[in-house]
């Protein structure tokens, strides 16, 4: 493709820069190693574009066994993360005291395996479109977010969320309310000192590892949830639930597994392709959270997944607190073999 036939994927991203991060305030953020936003400018009154750079060594993102030389897909999902929320802030009439809820989200990245190799930190360009809002600016109580990526002059994929958010003179209570006990202190909560084989979930330092107690069944796997407290990239600073980043790594960790042991795949030759998920209510930090996972028949969708990716498959999750279902969805993941041809991604400006 010449570039007189380049697609314009996200029209005004080639001005953004990534020269220095945001505010790390405005994306509920304690260290800058944390912070991957570097510009955001609004395009319209519901609109707005915003630049990360993707960190090429990271203790937590880019630690993993992958052999694809793709970039983490929760790397991606944070950054699309925190353009949310700073232009929920900055753009949207959202509170910077207001505590945010995650009620469900997806993500589709067609072209991940498409990407060309780049010698520098990659420069990831996100337009966002805001939708459904509730409430007025300043209290602003919901909001849904469409994200679309763009890397290395490619059409990457796209996040969806659907936010809430509460007052924060009124969090607390309604924290009480949900438990129906007091929150625990994050200083005194015990820390979980056991987990499964870090190589079994695509890992190698075992302070990225976020399941412990794992048991295969023939279609169907399950694991406890290890909350890593510690892991300061996981928790940057004390929270009183588990955050839905953590829940997405224990989907991803417990699917890796799963393409093992239940596909017979690679896993440093797999990765997440995508996911939709529904949250009901906060994860509790001092509660045990067990995910399990159920195997589908291959993905067998016509849509820009199968178009552009391998041997898609489908996991079923639940994530469960006393019995109860606290969050559920499905998480879809890709396997790339040595000298198979895939499609070329396409080039955009």
């Amino acid at each position: 493709m010449t570039s007189e036939e380049k697609k314009t994927c996200l029209p005004g991203a080639a001005n953004l820069e990534f020269m220095r991060t945001v505010d790390r305030s405005l994306l509920h953020r304690w260290a800058l190693s944390e912070v991957f936003l570097t510009d955001a400018r609004k395009t319209g009154e519901e609109e707005y574009l915003a630049a990360a750079q993707l960190p090429p060594l990271h203790a937590y993102y880019t630690e993993h066994t992958s052999r694809l030389g793709t970039p983490d897909p929760m790397l991606l999902l944070e950054c699309c993360r925190q353009a949310e929320t700073y232009g929920g802030h900055e753009y949207a009439g959202v509170s910077r005291s207001s505590k945010f809820l995650l009620r469900s989200w997806s993500m589709e990245l067609p072209g991940l395996l498409t990407l060309p190799r780049q010698e520098r930190p990659g420069e990831l360009r996100i337009s966002v479109r805001t939708s459904n809002r509730r409430g007025t600016p300043g209290d602003v109580r919901r909001l849904s977010f469409g994200v679309d990526m763009k890397l290395a002059q490619r059409c990457l994929g796209f996040v969806r969320m659907d936010v809430g958010y509460i007052p924060s003179e009124v969090y607390d209570t309604v924290r009480l309310q949900g438990r129906g006990r007091p929150l625990v202190p994050f200083q005194d909560l015990p820390r979980q000192t056991a987990y499964v084989a870090p190589h079994l979930v695509g890992r190698s330092d075992p302070a990225n590892v976020v399941l412990s107690s794992v048991t295969v069944g023939s279609d169907n796997a399950s694991a406890s949830v290890r909350v890593p407290l510690d892991n300061r990239s996981m928790f940057d600073h004390g929270q009183d639930h588990v955050p839905g980043m953590v829940l997405m790594e224990a989907a991803r960790q417990l699917c890796m597994l799963g393409v093992s042991d239940l596909w017979g795949a690679s896993v440093s030759r797999s990765t997440v392709a995508g996911f939709e998920f529904s949250f009901t209510r906060y994860a509790e930090l001092d509660v045990p959270t067990t995910v399990h996972i159920r195997k589908t028949e291959p993905y067998a969708h016509e849509d820009n997944l199968s178009l552009m990716l391998p041997d898609l498959r489908t996991f079923h999750i639940d994530f469960e607190q006393d019995g109860d279902v606290i969050a559920s969805g499905r998480m879809h993941t890709t396997t790339a073999s040595t000298g198979v041809p895939l499609l070329d991604g396409e080039e955009c400006i």
